[in-house]
């Protein structure tokens, strides 16, 4: 991958020449590319979700889009061994922040109730809304989320679910969709799903 000669330096070439290194800004200063749309169709298609985003970082697409879905009078139920971009992430929001002991089920479920038993902090009113952030494969030890019983959850507490699938994506799953395939959870259960190409399929 890395060589100079071969196709895939070639191929690298190839899009330099026609699309230059980088488009040096936002979609919002410099408009969209085709090749971004057509990358992102074809990445919706292969995980069976409705559309796609294409971030140039997977920091970067935790630590600044987690404040753009929630906010002040939102509570994040953060899993205690979630990356340091979704902590980064979550902080930035503005949002409340309870963490849940990793991958405990019981704890979630009690952190849930008791979130939507007593409200805000102080306020005692609803939460505007309730999102529950996990790994798919955690980056520290590599232990899997327990997805089934997860979005069971989300489901009856009728929470949001943002799963970091960073390390699983390519990595597990009958088609290499990560811990959704894994466990053969519908993609559409899930509200946003954070994937990356830095992993296994950058190799």
């Amino acid at each position: 991958f890395a060589e100079n000669s071969g196709p895939c330096a070639e191929a690298a070439i190839r899009s330099i020449e026609q699309y230059g290194i980088t488009t040096c800004s936002t979609r919002h200063e410099l408009g969209n590319q085709q090749y971004m749309i057509t990358l992102e169709k074809m990445v919706a298609d292969y995980l069976g979700v409705e559309d796609c985003i294409a971030f140039g970082m997977g920091f970067a697409t935790n630590a600044l889009n987690i404040p753009a879905i929630v906010g002040k009078g939102d509570l994040i139920l953060s899993d205690k061994l979630n990356h340091v971009s979704i902590i980064l992430g979550s902080r930035l929001s503005g949002a409340h922040i309870r963490r849940f002991n990793h991958n405990d089920i019981q704890d979630l479920e009690y952190q849930l109730r008791d979130a939507i038993v007593h409200g805000q902090p102080r306020r005692f009113r609803p939460w505007k809304r309730i999102l529950i952030i996990v790994e798919g494969i955690y980056s520290m030890e590599g232990s899997l989320s327990k997805l089934p019983e997860i979005v069971a959850l989300k489901k009856k507490y009728k929470a949001y679910l943002y799963v970091d699938e960073a390390h699983s994506i390519g990595a597990i799953g009958s088609h290499g969709r990560g811990v959704v395939d894994y466990w053969n959870v519908d993609p559409k259960d899930i509200d946003i799903h954070m994937r990356t190409f830095t992993k296994s399929f950058g190799s």
